[in-house]
Formats: C-alpha cells, structure tokens, sequence
C-alpha cells in the first residue's frame, strides 16, 4: 500500500522535533505526534501509548516532555509556516491569515487555566456559563486548488490565553497591579503577539517584507487594543458593529486646530438602508459553487474610537437569500458590516477572504471532535497548555501532508463513500485522512526504541 501519507507525516515531526532545544527527547515527541493521530479516543497520553505498544514501559518521560522539558510550543509551527509561505497560491497578491478564540471545556475547577466563561453555544436568549480553557489560534488561509476549490485553513499557532484570577481578600493595590496584569492577557493581546510571529516569518520569505499582510478577524478583535496594535505591513479586515459611529476622514492639511475629523458619517444598518447609495455585486466561491454577492463600500471614514484619525474603509454586506426546499418562501440571513485598514486591496477580495475565515471554525470542529484537543488528562500548569498546542500542531501537520500528498483532493486512495452520498466532495475530510493515516501506519516502529545505528535516531540525537 502507498505509503506517501505517513512518510509526509513524520518529515513533519522530524522538522517539529528539531525545533527542540534539547536531543534527548526528539523522538519521543515524533512518537507521541504519531500515536496521537492514529490513536482511539479519548485521546490521551495513555491512548497513544496504547497505539504505540509501549504500554509496559515507564510513562514518566512521556509526562514529562509536556510539564518540564524546555521548548516553545509556538517553534513546533515555526518550520510548517515556512513550507506553507511558500506554497504557489501564495506567490502573488496579499498574504491573508485568521483569528479567533475558542472555548475547551473542562470538568476540573483546579486545573490551571480554567474558569467559567459563557457558552458560545447557548442560546441566544438565555446566557450559560461553562467551565473551560481559552486558547487563540491563527490559521493560514490557502486555496490549494485555485478559484474553483474551497479555501483550507491551516493552524500555525495556538496559544493559551488564560486570564489571571484577583485573589480573594487582595487589597486595592493588589486587585488595580491584578487588573494591569490582565490587561496584558486579553485575546486581542494574545492575538497580536501571533500576528507579529507570522509576520516575522513572512518578512523571512524572499521578498517577503514587501508582501502584505491582511488578518481576518471577527468582531471581538474590532477594538482599540487590536487595531492599534497591528505591525507594519499588515491589515485587518474585522466585523464592526451595525451601529458604530463614524466620522468623515479630514486630511491633515484641511485640520485646524483641535479639529481632527469631518462631519458624521451615517452607521452601518444606515447605509445598508440608504437608497441613495447603489449595490455593487462579486463573485465569490462559497459552498462549492460560485454565487453573487451584493455590497456597498464607503471610503475614507474614520472610527474615532478605535483607530482614531487612521483612514478606514466600510463594508456593508447585503443578506443573502436562500430557501429551505424548492418552491418555499424566500428567506434571508443576516447583514455583515466590515471594517477594513487596507484601502488599496478590491473589496471582492476581501469579502471572499472574510468568508474564508469560516474554515477556522472549521479546524475548531476538527480539532475538539476528531482529534481529541483538550482531552489529555494533564495538570501541570506548561502541560495544560502545551499539550493541546502540541495536537493542533499534528493536526496542521496532517493538513498539510494532504496538500502535498493529495493536494487537496479526495482521491481512490480513501475509502469509497456510503452509496447515501451522491456528491462527491471537492476534498477529504479530517476522518478520511485519520483512517487512511491509520491503516498506512499499521508497521510503525516506535523511533525510541530503535537501536543506536539507525540513522533516524542518529540524526535525533545529534
């Protein structure tokens, strides 16, 4: 059987391990990347030992790696962002990247990290609370199989963005030093240092530093902190609010005195109902096929609050119209507004690289059902945060190794689709690759039980 997928696979964790500063436990780590992916859920520690046949060996060192050994979870994506900057989709135009935080639910109030924090999937009416971990990830946005492909986000950082606890009976300078401490572990905070990371090492690239960079965020990173924040060469495409309160970009030299902006601007849901300023369409590929999109676009406006006198452009989108079967009543989603730094780039292309930034969720499906994010059991304070890093890093691995591999596509290799399923789809989901990555590593030989001569432990040790 072709075995190109697991061969792809461990080039990837040879290239991970090497990030770690110490030999000793390099190839542990590429058998615990392996013996997670392949292993039975829940995925824990002892399930990819299972996996691995070491289930009579010591455990400790496997602990270990996550709670004492030194190394940069953020260093695990470093040589993954390399390869993917240079993917040929992304040899011309801007480079675009997604932000968002999710939520990974935990049962214990003392692990490290944990708090109550609402429920993003409760209802819209009633507010729950759940006791979780929050983590910040940034996905390079591709579209491996040109216009007519869907778009694929591939994780190159997730961070633990836990926010420090008051303590109880703290007096008022404890509790204001607590505050300014928890300023500095916002999301919006958490998110720029994963910007800047990206931007760093696309300034690596040949020709790099003069590429742009636009991040595609959702409303929660529509604010100061975030839009003041964002490194040179970069932009921003964010949701905002439907009744944000604008004002009419005044250039420098028409200022006089303490005057920095024009007259008032209508907000968003005004524009969108204004019928004086006419629709525009574009094309965008969305839900396997082309569809046509209406919006207005208002330039050069300025959001006092949030970026102050910085030039802005707004972005409405008109709510699309779709029907629950053939013939029924025509019924419509709701309106986008966006708000965008970059003023030189067309809006149809920013609006198809905001709807790209769906594909995040995507990997959050991917990452909490499938491969098992936040199901280790660990408590240390490095190995609650190290651990889940640690899988979506595999997780991007294997993503990756599809696009070499496959590039993208579903092909005969993967199992044949249920006789349900008449449409065959454009590429293969995360649980096709799983099995196919499981039936191919069937003869896979733990690396750290292979004997001094073989080259692969040579080349770990060294």
């Amino acid at each position: 059987m072709n075995s190109d997928l697991v061969d792809q696979i461990l080039r990837q964790l040879t290239l991970a391990a090497l990030t770690l500063p110490d030999p000793r436990p390099r190839p542990k780590l590429i058998d615990l990347g392996m013996g997670w992916l392949c292993g039975a859920a829940p995925k824990t520690i002892t399930s990819a030992l299972e996996w691995l046949k070491l289930t009579e060996e010591d455990w400790s060192d496997d602990c270990r790696l996550f709670s004492q050994t030194h190394w940069d979870p953020q260093e695990l994506f470093s040589p993954l962002l390399r390869q993917a900057l240079a993917h040929p989709s992304l040899a011309t135009g801007p480079v675009y990247f997604g932000q968002d935080d999710t939520l990974v639910r935990k049962t214990g109030k003392k692990i490290s990290g944990a708090a109550y924090m609402r429920d993003p999937l409760g209802p819209h009416f009633q507010v729950n609370l759940v006791l979780g971990q929050r983590f910040v990830q940034t996905s390079l946005l591709l579209r491996p199989g040109g216009p007519d492909h869907p778009w694929r986000a591939l994780p190159v950082s997730f961070t633990h963005a836990p926010t420090p606890k008051i303590p109880k009976g703290a007096g008022p300078q404890e509790q204001a030093a607590f505050k300014e401490i928890r300023k500095k572990h916002r999301a919006s905070v958490v998110a720029l240092e994963q910007l800047r990371f990206c931007r760093g090492q696309l300034d690596l690239q040949p020709g790099g530093a003069q590429r742009l960079l636009i991040d595609v965020v959702d409303g929660g990173y529509a604010n100061r902190t975030f839009l003041r924040g964002l490194p040179e060469h970069t932009d921003a495409v964010a949701r905002v609010r439907k009744d944000a309160r604008l004002r009419a970009f005044l250039p420098p030299a028409q200022r006089q005195g303490a005057r920095k902006y024009g007259p008032g601007l209508p907000t968003p849901l005004e524009l969108l109902r204004d019928p004086a300023i006419p629709w525009q369409t574009c094309p965008v590929f969305v839900a396997g096929q082309w569809r046509t999109l209406e919006y207005k676009e208002l330039r050069q406006v300025c959001w006092p609050k949030a970026t102050a006198d910085r030039p802005l452009r707004l972005i409405v989108i008109k709510p699309a119209g779709y029907r629950l079967r053939k013939g029924s009543k025509l019924l419509y989603r709701e309106p986008a507004f966006l708000i965008t730094t970059d003023l030189v780039t067309p809006a149809s292309e920013l609006i198809a690289a905001y709807l790209a930034r769906w594909e995040v969720e995507v990997n959050f499906r991917d990452e909490k059902t499938i491969v098992g994010v936040g199901q280790a059991q660990v408590r240390h304070a490095q190995s609650v945060a190290r651990a889940p890093a640690f899988l979506v890093a595999c997780y991007a691995m294997l993503l990756w190794s599809c696009l070499q591999v496959f590039g993208d596509r579903r092909t005969k290799d993967f199992d044949p689709l249920p006789r349900w399923r008449t449409v065959e789809p454009a590429r293969p989901s995360t649980r096709d690759l799983i099995r196919l990555l499981q039936r191919q590593a069937l003869d896979y030989q733990p690396r750290q039980c292979q004997p001094p001569g073989t080259p692969l432990y040579t080349q770990m040790r060294s």
